[in-house]
């Protein structure tokens, strides 16, 4: 125990409720898109914007991609230490995601997939740069040092 230990609780980062609402919404697109593709309403390309080169695996993969992202947005909401990581990891694979489809895009010089992918990368690289700020690392190791083992 520290002299100057803060006792208060600590207040959660605005921009980590943000990510977990965005990651929940991105969950529920992807279960409701997935469900069309198994209905066979929507085609499996509707969804390669999102999750790439994965829609060739069939709706499946669409309600398993629905489930992970759901339980990313639930912890971040509940401030487990490893969620933070997660996040970060799963917005540097967004960005691995990106890299063919611009580099197509800029060798067929197609203006509306470099912006389109272009501002996939950038949120990416903005999340992660997010999640890298000291406030919200201390938030989360404060959040799960505090919590009973």
């Amino acid at each position: 125990m520290s002299l100057f230990t803060d006792d208060t609780p600590r207040v959660r980062p605005e921009g980590v409720r943000a990510l977990a609402f965005a990651c929940l919404a991105l969950s529920a697109y992807v279960a409701v898109n997935g469900l069309l593709v198994l209905l066979g309403v929507v085609s499996f390309a509707s969804g390669t914007y999102l999750l790439g080169d994965l829609v060739t695996m069939g709706p499946v993969i669409y309600l398993l991609i629905a489930l992970l992202v759901a339980a990313l947005g639930f912890a971040l909401l509940s401030g487990w230490r490893w969620s933070r990581r997660v996040g970060i990891i799963a917005a540097a694979l967004l960005v691995a995601s990106s890299v063919m489809p611009i580099s197509s895009a800029v060798i067929y010089s197609q203006v509306v997939g470099i912006v389109i992918h272009g501002a996939k990368i950038i949120l990416a690289i903005m999340i992660i740069r997010y999640l890298m700020q000291p406030e919200v690392a201390d938030w989360f190791s404060a959040r799960s040092d505090s919590q009973p083992t």
